[in-house]
């Protein structure tokens, strides 16, 4: 059974290909013991790119992007660069393809070190999203990112010194968690993720497309707190970051040419506007309680008259679990419908939520026996 799927765009380069490739498979030894995936997403790729893929079988989903002007992303929400709605738009086909109850999302230029995953998912609980503490290079233009380590390990595949980083990734490397840190890689459940609306499709504008309020990861975030997952950072899972990009490494011309959708025979992904907008049906599904609720509160609806003080404490979880649940339904039916429509719509939810929710809770009491 797969428990996660490690998903990392890819664009132009095989030799960063291969690179990621042979990084993730030689520290995570759950994808040989068939518990965890890893596959690409060929994001806008190159034909040479693709016929690389395929030629060395590395698992990988295509996905192709429609192209918008600035003028058409500042509608939607989006400001500078444009490129960025579509490594947004990648990461969130990669978590739909994603079979794994959990997804990793990385980069093609991050290489691993041992423990790297089971580091996160110790850590991991439905109430958090853990990233690597995350080693970058002084990069010329961007520097070092704020949440991430400084180490001088090389800027390309055929630079990176790997016996001098996985030294210094066990010098580092200790127990616990920080809050917040670098975004990548990053280690969520995929259906919290799906919930929150996954990544925006680009940075958040301000009063122009050249402002900027929020990056897409930052808003992403904010989002998953919104719904209570906090953002940390897991002190003994270390990656390190090129912190260079993608470039052509193809000598024939034809070999960089972008594909398209219509040659693929598939549909290109659209971007869906800022702020994400629930569905009605979305947000009617949000009513019932998850099935770890239901668990909380067949557990505490107990056995016996008298309840002990830990079922009393469990009632009081679920109590403010559902809370919470509520209160995130309330708002998503304001933002969907407005608050003069709300109320009626609530109600109609309501009426229909009695009906599924017997049905449901018997069906947890059933798999608790």
């Amino acid at each position: 059974m797969i428990k996660v799927s490690v998903i990392s765009l890819i664009y132009r380069s095989a030799r960063l290909a291969d690179w990621v490739y042979e990084s993730v498979h030689k520290f995570t030894p759950m994808i040989a013991r068939g518990e965890a995936e890893f596959f690409f997403v060929a994001n806008d790729p190159t034909a040479g790119l693709v016929r690389h893929l395929e030629e060395r079988g590395y698992p990988h989903v295509i996905n192709i992007n429609a192209r918008y002007t600035e003028e058409e992303l500042y509608a939607h929400g989006y400001g500078k660069p444009e490129y960025m709605s579509r490594v947004y738009a990648g990461y969130n086909e990669g978590v739909r393809a994603a079979r794994g109850d959990y997804v990793a999302l990385i980069n093609s230029d991050n290489y691993f070190s041992p423990d790297w995953l089971e580091n996160l998912l110790k850590y991991s609980d439905r109430g958090r999203v853990v990233t690597s503490t995350l080693v970058e290079r002084e990069h010329p233009v961007f520097s070092v990112f704020p949440g991430a380590v400084h180490g001088e390990f090389g800027d390309t595949p055929d630079t990176f010194d790997e016996p001098a980083f996985l030294a210094f990734a066990a010098k580092i490397r200790k127990s616990g968690l920080e809050p917040d840190g670098a975004y990548m890689p990053a280690l969520m459940h995929r259906d919290i993720a799906i919930e929150a609306g996954l990544y925006p499709c680009g940075n958040i504008a301000g009063q122009s497309f050249d402002e900027i309020v929020s990056h897409g990861d930052q808003a992403f975030y904010a989002t998953l707190r919104s719904l209570g997952v906090e953002h940390v950072t897991a002190l003994d899972s270390v990656s390190y970051h090129l912190k260079e990009g993608e470039r052509d490494d193809s000598a024939d011309e034809s070999e960089t040419r972008l594909l398209t959708a219509e040659e693929l025979g598939i549909t290109e992904t659209i971007i869906t506007p800022h702020p994400i907008v629930s569905s009605i049906g979305a947000v009617a599904d949000r009513l019932i309680p998850l099935p770890s609720h239901l668990e909380v509160t067949a557990f505490s609806g107990a056995r016996t008259r008298s309840k002990s003080s830990l079922s009393r404490r469990v009632d009081s979880a679920a109590e403010v679990a559902l809370h919470g649940k509520a209160e995130r339904l309330k708002r998503g039916v304001e933002r969907t419908v407005g608050k003069r429509l709300a109320a009626p719509v609530m109600a109609a939810i309501h009426s229909v939520s009695w009906i599924v929710r017997p049905l449901r809770k018997k069906m947890v009491s059933r798999r608790l026996r």
